[in-house]
């Protein structure tokens, strides 16, 4: 397991702290062996940049919604390593306020946030990031998905509907790039007890919606960041192989079972 990863380089788009699937993303894909690099919003500077020196990873500043900033950071990566093995985003945005109105009251602007952040991004990256991924010998793609992008989730409306557009994002990526070698796929799972899932949902909630699921989970346990961690590496390795346009379940059973 520890060479699943050697001399693979990336990048990971979106840790917001230590709290986050994209930080364990970027600590498991060293663990690994990679070399990584990862991006946060410039007001996350002071939290994650010990983080960064922890990892050894390098680190960089980016608004996803500025697209000349996406193919700066994506050429920076590049000329960094020669080439881009692995893209990885975990990136979603919930606009203040929006999940406590109903999902018909949502501003125009919400919902263009949204959906920018959610989903565009991981076009824009994949459009910046393709000419180093061509130089590599495995060029992979992988984003997060979340229950919320098949199912109707309380206060969840415009995530959900993000990750269902993000869901079928992939799918035409990987249509599109896939005669180019690149795969590109996505993990879809349970919660975890993430900062982000505590501002959307509440901890409580959280908790609460964690003991649910491990009590229905066929392994009667609840996902945690290993779980997640371990799909990313394998769909972002040499070892995922003709593999493309899926969305990996890591939920411990809990979406195959009825009763």
């Amino acid at each position: 397991m520890s060479a699943l990863l050697a001399d693979r380089r990336g990048i990971v788009l979106g840790v917001s702290g230590a709290n986050s699937v994209g930080y364990h993303a970027a600590r498991g894909f060293r663990a690994l062996g990679a070399e990584v690099t990862f991006t946060h919003r410039a007001a996350r500077g002071p939290e994650v940049e010990p983080l960064a020196e922890g990892l050894g990873c390098a680190r960089a500043e980016l608004d996803c919604r500025d697209e000349r900033a996406v193919e700066q950071v994506m050429n920076q990566a590049g000329e960094r390593y020669g080439r881009l093995d692995f893209l990885v985003h975990t990136l979603v945005h919930v606009p203040e306020g929006a999940l406590e109105r109903p999902v018909f009251e949502l501003s125009a602007d919400d919902f263009a946030q949204a959906m920018e952040v959610g989903v565009r991004s991981l076009l824009v990256a994949c459009r910046a990031a393709l000419p180093w991924l061509r130089r590599s010998e495995a060029p992979r793609v992988v984003t997060l998905l979340s229950p919320g992008s098949e199912r109707a989730l309380g206060r969840y409306h415009v995530v959900g509907i993000a990750k269902g557009a993000l869901a079928s994002a992939v799918r035409y990526l990987a249509l599109e790039l896939g005669p180019l070698g690149v795969l590109c796929n996505a993990v879809n799972f349970s919660i975890i007890d993430t900062d982000a899932a505590q501002r959307v949902i509440g901890a409580e909630l959280t908790d609460k919606t964690r003991s649910a699921l491990a009590r229905r989970a066929f392994t009667r346990r609840a996902t945690d960041y290993a779980d997640v961690v371990n799909a990313l590496a394998y769909l972002a390795s040499p070892l995922c192989s003709n593999v493309t346009g899926e969305a990996l379940n890591v939920d411990g059973g809990f979406t195959r079972g009825y009763l």
